[in-house]
């Protein structure tokens, strides 16, 4: 993969964007759906300065071994769930279940997957599917 070089200023920036407000508060209760969100936003601006030849991964390396997949969706269940679905690179179906003070996830550049004619952009599916608006096929 063609790496796309960051200046300090698209950190600082990105850092602003994503930071959270000193006014925001998570209501009592709903932790798992604020760090959902969070990671969405996370994803989306990880997503911008990807190639069409890659698609957003996790490593998980807390398992013993590293863990390394495609994601394909996320979830959440309050107050503290966050879930992680997705697909090795063998194709094997994977879920993350983990507890948001638990929660350290590395997001990585992954080749996309061989039955994809185009990268799989999944911080616009989880955006479409917070706002209760069906994903395009």
């Amino acid at each position: 993969m063609a790496e796309v070089p960051v200046t300090a200023a698209q950190i600082a920036r990105q850092a602003e964007r994503l930071s959270p407000r000193r006014d925001e508060t998570v209501a009592p209760g709903r932790a798992a759906e604020a760090t959902f969100y969070r990671i969405v936003s996370y994803i989306r601006e990880f997503e911008a300065n990807m190639d069409a030849a890659h698609e957003v991964g996790a490593r998980m390396v807390s398992f013993g071994d590293t863990v390394q997949f495609h994601i394909v969706d996320m979830g959440y269940w309050n107050p503290d769930i966050v879930t992680f679905d997705g697909l090795d690179e063998a194709g094997r179906r994977m879920k993350l279940i983990q507890n948001v003070s638990q929660l350290n996830v590395l997001l990585i550049a992954m080749p996309k997957r061989a039955d994809h004619e185009e990268p799989r952009r999944i911080g616009f599916v989880l955006e479409k599917k917070a706002a209760g608006t069906p994903p395009a096929p």
